[in-house]
Order: structure tokens, then sequence, then C-alpha cells
């Protein structure tokens, strides 16, 4: 057994690996990224935008390599686009048929995720997410356009990271926020806000009952309405 491990092991030792080890990224790079991701997301670089290198870098106070990797990175993410015939970068724009796919991917994986906590019923899952809820109904009753929005968002992906389930939320923290984010139509899509705080009590409510049915249905019906509006938004963007 052991001239067999021995052997094993010499054969491993010797074989050519398969795969080239990856460099180290540069923490710098990182930073520039992560930066210009903060100012795409937060709108202070909007959809369509188109960026500079040299520009970026003079503001950020690094060299114009740094930015480029970092656009590298930020393309690879989705955040970023090339013009056409390679002439730079620009901020990526929100295709109609890029909405419709991650609204697909919401009720695919929110409606999946309500099903689960109705069905464990777990009562501290259910304390967490009416947390959420009542945070949301009082910043709504209140007029707090900006907090209700944040809150909206906070109780979906509360919603599935409560489901215990990684890849589901790593779905939604990755793909959902981004494309929520690029839309840039909170203020639009959330008025009057009234008519939004019936909705996520009643996502709440049959999960605490254990309804996985009405649960599922109540998110449904909550996303498909934010997808009628949203889409009214996309569209007349120009």
């Amino acid at each position: 057994m052991k001239e067999v491990t021995a052997n094993v092991e010499a054969n491993v030792a010797t074989t050519t690996p398969l795969l080239r080890p990856l460099a180290p990224r540069s923490s710098l790079v990182d930073e520039v990224a992560e930066r210009i991701r903060e100012a795409v997301l937060g709108g202070v670089l909007p959809p369509g935008m188109k960026l500079s290198d040299s520009g970026l870098a003079r503001e950020i106070g690094v060299g114009r390599g740094s930015v480029r990797e970092a656009f590298s990175l930020l393309l690879a993410d989705g955040l970023l686009e090339r013009m056409e015939a390679g002439r730079g970068f620009r901020v990526a724009r929100l295709a109609v048929e890029d909405f419709d796919d991650t609204y697909e991917l919401r009720l695919a994986i929110e409606c999946r995720a309500a099903r689960i906590l109705a069905v464990r019923h777990d009562a501290s899952d259910i304390a967490v997410l009416s947390g959420v809820v009542q945070d949301f109904l009082e910043a709504a009753h209140a007029g707090d356009d900006a907090s209700a929005v944040t809150l909206d968002l906070r109780f979906h992906e509360t919603l599935c990271r409560l489901s215990r389930s990684a890849r589901l939320h790593d779905v939604f923290t990755r793909d959902v926020v981004k494309m929520l984010t690029l839309l840039h139509c909170d203020n639009d899509i959330y008025k009057p806000l009234a008519d939004w705080a019936e909705e996520l009590p009643r996502v709440l409510g049959a999960i605490r009952q254990g309804d996985a049915d009405g649960a599922s249905a109540a998110v449904e019906n909550h996303i498909e309405r934010s997808r009628r509006l949203a889409l009214a938004c996309v569209q007349a963007q120009p």
C-alpha cells in the first residue's frame, strides 16, 4: 500500500499542471474598480456615459494603467461595455432583453425562496422578515421614498438569504441587485408609496401562515407589478 501511495504522489508531482497558477491581482486595481463600481451603482456615472481612463486616473489619483485594468474587471462584471469599434468603454446600458431575463430570474429565485420559508415556518426567520416589513411600512407612511426603496430591496435580499441557499442568495446579490441599480428608476416605480404598502405584508402573512402557494403567488404579483412599471421606465430612457 505504501508503494502504491508513493507512486501516486510521484506521478502527481511530475505531472504537468493542467492550469496556470493565477497571478495575484493588484490590490490597487481592486480599489480603483470598487471606486468606479460605487459611482456606477450610485448613479454618479449614468448608463451610456463614456469613461475616460485619463480623467478617472486624475480624479482617483492613480495611473491610467490601473484604471484600464479596473475597466477590464468591471467589463467582466457587466457594469461596463465596450464602445463601437473598440473606442474605449462606457457604463453599461440596460437592454430590454437583459431586463426581461433578470425579472424572469427574480420570479424563479424569489418565489422559490418564499416557498422555502413558508414550508420551514421558522419563527426566527419570520421575526427577521417581519422587522424589515415594519421598517418599510414606517418609511412608506412617513413618505420617506429613499428609505422605502432601500428597505424594499432589503426585504427581497432577506427573503433570499433566509432561504439558506447560498447559490440562490448569490444569484440575487450578483445579478438582480446590479440590474435594479442600473435602472435608476426607483423614484418613478415606487410612487405612490401607499400603493406598495400592502404587498410586502401580504407576502409575510402567507409565510407566517405556512402557505407556500400563497407566499409564492404574493411574491409573483409583487414582482410582476414592479416589472410593468420598470419596463415603462426603461423604454422611456434615451
